[in-house]
């Protein structure tokens, strides 16, 4: 055998690897196609191994998670758009790489470049949260801007102006007042900022702008002081000894503070001694405040300044203000034209020509025909012009033809009303009349005022009969009480026709025409300056007749009648028509509303109430009608109180439901007072009794309370509201004056 060379051994050694390389190869190329897209059958060149590789490495790389970009500040998120939600899509399957060839047994000894197996695939693991983002401490937040206030610092700084002027530092100018020659240095910028006066002659241009010392011409020195230390230091002190050169000083200066200060204190320190200076000063300054004061002061002390003589000594709008007032009691027309007539003669050759104007303030009408006559014969017995000025003087004479056209003409005299008929009184007053105390079958003809302020009852003249379910209606200040029942009856079998007329002025009543039908449970309503009785019962029972009341020529006549007849209906006035609700008609009760037009003398329906009701009452507040109270039928015949109330708009033809009652009420007196509405007395069926309870109403709380009582608990009681003369005294309980039962005719 023969020895093989190195040269032999080489060659079998490339020959064998490049056998193996090419098996590689060609089981290579049958898996995959070439990077470099060449067949299988061609030698792989290092290049091609280099690529894939890198292409190897790649692919290993994808599989890992990508690279995260940097962290970023937070911002506020974009505004949620509503997205669908994106499909679940399973995640993509790992491919195993190819496996290497092995070499064959013939070749362990030679390690050429392999292949690493690859690595088992890892499970997807979710992306780590990023890590938290450490922001810098925050700073404490800065306090919130506050603004403070001292309430000493202005004073301060007053005491230091008032401490320069006191040493005459920093003074920049001298003021001098007009009757003397002291001086008064101060700054001109603070007498400017107090004084309008000071900052125009300061700051507009004018002479003294320049100069360094200034003549006030129309302040004193007094005034001039006083205004000096109350701009430097904001007190005053004011006395009527000063005051009225404080006040002209205030005036001139415009120092509109100072004369606020005056103004009160003449105001509140006038008396009979002080009383005509104070006006003087108001007059000639034109303080119209203090002359109002003036004014009441004359009403309210009339009778001292007569006294002393001092009224003499009075201005004419003093004197002519107190004797228009209504407020001025305690005195009749005839003394207050003693009054004025010497007034004027005290210094007639100047106030002759105020006789008119203080004339015309005295209510002659109110006078008798005796005292006219009186007045009349005094002026013929003067021979001067002077002494017979109410025959002289045209307008004067007027007030006397006036006053007696006025007293021949009794009936129609609520017609004629103006401000020399009307009552001298201010007081306005709540009234109840009539009514009858079931249990002892009494009827009342007593006539009482309720006084607030001091909570008692108080009597004025009784009516001529007594009365219940009667009608009572106000014209020009007069009380009408027309028809009703003077005897208990609950038929109505004992209704009057009898009408009388009240007068607060004279506290006296006068009989006027009777009606031409005798009616009881009606309406009486005052409509254009005549009254109308609607419907209600008597004797033949049910009626449906409407009668009218002309006062000029003292008689009713038949109007339209109701479209069906009504009694225990209510009614009130709005406008120039007139509206009845509710009531019983054929024993049935009703809620439709009806409306009488006085023009066209004709009926029309409105709009029918919520709620059957009868004897209830019904008043007008605003634009709203309300109807409260009654009651209606429980079952087939028993009766029950009707607690809701309700009001109708004639705008809207509507009705709209308010607060109810407390306790049920019928048969009733109704008054509108100071913008509420009273319910006085009448009957209860929920309690089976007459009632002595005032129940209030007001309209823009919604709301209900009980007020007082009345002295008696009275059913078919009546009530209003008028201006009346305070009588002296309070009535008792018990003080009624009773009429037995009496079944004559009335």
């Amino acid at each position: 055998m023969s020895e093989e060379g190195p040269s032999d051994r080489e060659s079998l050694f490339t020959r064998i690897t490049s056998r193996n390389l090419s098996k590689r190869g060609s089981r290579k190329s049958s898996d995959t196609p070439t990077d470099m897209g060449g067949s299988g059958d061609e030698k792989e060149s290092s290049q091609g191994r280099f690529h894939r590789r890198l292409s190897r490495l790649g692919s290993r790389g994808s599989l890992r998670d990508p690279p995260r970009p940097p962290p970023q500040q937070a911002q506020p998120p974009p505004p949620a758009q509503p997205t669908p939600p994106a499909p679940a899509q399973p995640p993509a399957p790992v491919q195993p790489p190819p496996s290497a060839p092995t070499l064959a047994p013939a070749c362990r000894f030679i390690t050429p470049v392999q292949k690493l197996p690859a690595p088992a695939p890892k499970p997807l693991e979710l992306p780590p949260k990023p890590p938290e983002i450490t922001l810098k401490p925050r700073l404490p937040p800065k306090p919130l801007t506050r603004v403070f206030s001292s309430t000493e610092h202005g004073s301060t700084i007053l005491q230091g102006f008032e401490l320069f002027r006191s040493d005459e530092s920093l003074c920049d100018v001298i003021l001098v007042p007009g009757d003397s020659s002291d001086t008064f240095p101060v700054h001109r910028v603070i007498m400017a900022s107090a004084s309008d006066y000071f900052k125009a002659m300061f700051t507009g241009g004018m002479r003294e702008q320049e100069m360094k010392e200034i003549k006030l011409h129309g302040v004193s020195k007094t005034g001039l002081k006083n205004i000096i230390e109350f701009i430097y230091t904001s007190r005053l002190r004011l006395n009527m000894a000063n005051l009225q050169d404080t006040l002209e000083a205030a005036n001139f200066l415009q120092m509109l503070p100072v004369l606020g200060f005056c103004n009160e204190l003449l105001s509140t320190e006038i008396t009979v001694d002080n009383c005509v200076e104070v006006e003087r000063i108001a007059g000639d300054l034109l303080l119209e405040d203090v002359q109002a004061h003036i004014g009441q002061f004359v009403c309210q002390n009339l009778s001292a300044l007569l006294q002393s003589g001092r009224y003499l000594h009075l201005c004419e709008s003093s004197l002519a203000n107190a004797l228009a007032s209504d407020s001025l009691q305690g005195f009749s027309e005839m003394e207050l034209y003693r009054i004025a007539r010497s007034w004027i003669d005290h210094e007639p050759t100047t106030r002759l020509s105020a006789a008119y104007s203080l004339m015309r303030h005295i209510r002659f009408p109110l006078m008798t025909p005796t005292e006219l006559l009186q007045i009349s014969q005094e002026d013929e017995e003067c021979e001067d012009n002077v002494g017979n000025l109410m025959r002289t003087e045209a307008a004067c004479v007027n007030l006397l033809l006036e006053a007696s056209n006025y007293q021949m003409m009794p009936y129609f005299q609520p017609s004629l009303q103006t401000e020399r008929t009307r009552i001298r009184s201010d007081a306005t007053r709540l009234l109840a009349l009539g009514g009858v105390m079931r249990q002892q079958l009494v009827v009342s003809k007593e006539l009482r005022l309720y006084d607030e302020e001091s909570g008692h009852w108080k009597a004025l003249k009784p009516m001529e009969v007594p009365r219940y379910q009667h009608g009572v209606a106000l014209i020009g200040g007069f009380l009408y009480i027309v028809g009703g029942q003077s005897t208990y009856d609950t038929k109505g079998k004992t209704a009057v026709d009898s009408a009388y007329r009240y007068d607060p002025r004279f506290d006296r009543w006068l009989q006027v025409a009777s009606l031409n039908e005798k009616r009881t449970f009606f309406h009486l309503s005052a409509l254009k300056g005549k009254l109308y009785a609607v419907g209600g019962r008597n004797t033949s029972g049910e009626t449906d007749s409407v009668e009218c009341y002309n006062l000029r020529k003292n008689e009713w006549t038949f109007v339209k009648p109701m479209i069906e007849p009504h009694y225990g209906h209510a009614g009130t006035v709005h406008g120039d028509l007139m509206y009845v609700s509710g009531g019983i008609t054929k024993d049935t009760f009703q809620k439709e509303l009806l409306c009488y037009d006085p023009d066209k003398d004709t009926w029309c329906r409105r709009a029918d109430m919520m709620e059957l009701r009868g004897l209830h009452c019904m008043c007008t507040v605003g634009d709203r009608l309300y109807v409260m109270g009654g009651n209606h039928f429980r079952g087939s015949s028993d009766y029950d109180d009707v607690l809701s109330c309700e009001f109708y708009s004639p705008e809207t033809d509507q009705w709209t439901v308010v607060a109810a009652m407390p306790r049920g009420q019928s048969d009733v007196g109704v008054a509108v007072f100071k913008n509420r509405i009273y319910v006085v007395g009448g009957y209860s069926w929920n309690s089976r009794c007459m009632v002595d309870i005032v129940q209030r109403y007001d309209p823009e709380k919604d709301e209900w309370d009980r007020v007082f009582n009345v002295l008696e608990p009275l059913g078919g009681i009546r009530a209003c509201t008028m201006t009346v003369h305070l009588p002296e005294g309070a009535v008792d309980d018990g003080q009624m004056q009773e009429c037995p039962l009496d079944t004559s005719k009335d």
